[in-house]
């Protein structure tokens, strides 16, 4: 806590932190690779979710190949 020009108490809330974003940056993964796993990890979730539901309509399919086709898509 630090005082205002009224000699209030106010909650310091970081104005003066440290910046860090860059060196964050330099160390993780860039920003385009990180979306790129994302995106290509949702498209697994839609292609099993998609094999799911043609299995439930067909009890005869193969759930393997119903995903690895719809993965294909």
């Amino acid at each position: 806590m630090s005082e205002n020009q009224n000699n209030k108490k106010v909650e310091n809330r970081g104005e003066n932190l440290v910046d860090i974003t860059d060196d964050y940056n330099k160390n993780e993964r860039p920003q385009d690779e990180s979306e790129s796993i994302l995106d290509e990890a949702v498209d697994k979730v839609k292609a099993g979710t998609k094999a799911v539901v043609n299995k439930v309509k067909d009890t005869d399919k193969d759930l393997g190949e119903e995903y690895n086709k719809e993965k294909t898509l």
